[in-house]
């Protein structure tokens, strides 16, 4: 839930009003949201619903112009995409919004929320009209991050780890100090909350001016100590975990206990101005690596296309070199099954010479970017190519036999190269080669008759000569 803070005044106040509205249900059935004729604008991640007047309609032209960047920068961050299309409500005035929520009327500042199960986000505009681009843009941040670490973690990640990294990932602007003033208020007066009740949602949104900075700051500390992918993986580690004790535990190897003071040392440092050079949410390249090793190249590209571009307005420019280079690897990936599905189009095709040099490029290929595991299907390639170059110089070989008159070893030649064209499927060739021996076959037939009458012919020569001989005469 994101709310628009000026003061730390009024956001102490602001945060307090959210206790009961977090306790109970906000949200109700979506018919009631059906008040308004919502009109619809589809983007590529989102459904964006406005009320059918041409100010609404401006106002989602406006978000339909960042939303989809907003949902790569998480999933890029995160190395995760929940499934799309995500709606993003617009609620166009107040009485629209407490209409769909009773309870939000008598909690003023309430300027967005996320509910996991209907995949939605909601805002309500004349909350934002006060506020700058990135303020706004934030609301959209904080809101999708918690859908995001909801989908990891089956959704019991718990409040505190919840609004913590959804703070966390917004974009820095003046609300952040504000935050930090709030939080070193609670140091000086002994207020923090135990991390033993970072699990009690009463606790963090009943003294919502600690909590929240707090939350904010622990999250912090994991993060920049440790890096974003060992969040992530502590955030899936909730799922199959019997509490975020026992997630922690297993995440970091080291007692929730010995974590919290570590936190406790570093917080002084952080509340003295470090945070505001704290690094941008550090993109780990595990998962994009994780598809190339997998052979998973088009996704792979898909996924460090939106990391480069995010990377780019970063500072890690190490980080962006590398994602750099695995993506000409995923590309030279794509490049190299290309190849390999052009050698078994040359085989379906029965021209076995342009599939053995097709097999021989895809070696290559992917010997240059150290991918083995398609060598067993290219020897299946190779194999296959070589068996029909034999076959075919065994069609040839019959054809010169026939051509000689060497019927019977032409004969054998031919029933080779059938066989062996049938084994390949390859229909065609074989129909050649049964044609061939046809023909072998009638020229056969014709010899052996040509044979038998010569025969009967040379008897025949034979007994009538000596029918016109007459008998011998005896001396």
């Amino acid at each position: 839930m994101h709310t628009n803070i000026r003061n730390v005044r009024s956001y102490a106040a602001l945060l307090a009003l959210l206790v009961l509205l977090a306790s109970l249900v906000l949200f109700v059935a979506p018919t009631r949201a059906q008040n308004i004729d919502w009109a619809q604008l589809p983007t590529r991640y989102f459904v964006i619903l406005h009320a059918p007047d041409e100010a609404s309609l401006n106002e989602a032209q406006a978000y339909a112009g960042f939303v989809d960047q907003v949902y790569d920068d998480i999933a890029t961050q995160f190395n995760h995409r929940v499934e799309v299309p995500l709606t993003l409500r617009l609620y166009p005035t107040f009485e629209s919004y407490y209409a769909v929520n009773p309870l939000a009327r008598d909690m003023p500042g309430i300027v967005a929320h996320a509910d996991f199960r209907r995949r939605e986000l909601a805002v309500v505009l004349p909350r934002t009209e006060q506020q700058t681009l990135e303020e706004i843009q934030n609301n959209i941040r904080h809101e999708l991050t918690h859908i995001v670490a909801s989908d990891l973690s089956e959704n019991r990640l718990n409040t505190g780890f919840q609004e913590g990294i959804a703070q966390y990932v917004e974009i820095p602007t003046p609300e952040f100090d504000r935050k930090m003033q709030l939080m070193q208020q609670a140091v000086d007066t002994g207020r923090l909350i135990t991390w033993s009740d970072l699990d009690n949602r009463d606790r963090i949104y009943g003294e919502p001016d600690v909590g929240y900075p707090q939350s904010l700051s622990i999250v912090a500390f994991l993060i920049e100590n440790y890096g974003f992918e060992k969040f992530r993986e502590f955030v899936i580690a909730n799922a199959q975990s019997n509490g975020y004790r026992t997630a922690l535990q297993q995440t970091y190897l080291t007692p929730p206990s010995q974590l919290e003071e570590q936190w406790l040392a570093w917080l002084p440092s952080y509340l003295d101005g470090t945070y505001r050079d704290r690094p941008i949410a550090g993109f780990d390249l595990g998962y994009p690596t994780a598809l190339l090793e997998q052979g998973r190249y088009a996704e792979a590209e898909t996924e460090l296309n939106a990391a480069i571009e995010w990377l780019r307005e970063t500072p890690q420019q190490e980080v962006l070199q590398e994602a750099e280079a695995l993506l000409i690897r995923s590309r030279a990936g794509q490049q190299a099954n290309a190849i390999a599905a052009s050698a078994r189009e040359a085989l379906v095709a029965a021209d076995y010479q342009q599939a053995l040099q097709r097999v021989d490029e895809a070696r290559r290929a992917y010997a240059a970017i150290g991918d083995v595991r398609q060598e067993q299907v290219l020897e299946v390639y190779a194999a296959r190519a070589q068996r029909g170059l034999r076959a075919n110089q065994q069609l040839d070989e019959a054809s010169q036999l026939a051509g000689s008159f060497r019927i019977p070893q032409a004969r054998a030649a031919a029933d080779q190269a059938a066989n062996e064209f049938a084994q390949l499927g390859d229909n065609q060739r074989m129909n050649e080669a049964l044609a061939l021996r046809g023909s072998l076959d009638n020229i056969q037939r014709i010899a052996g008759l040509a044979l038998v009458t010569l025969g009967v012919l040379g008897v025949l020569a034979s007994l009538w000569g000596r029918w016109f001989a007459g008998e011998p005469e005896v001396w």
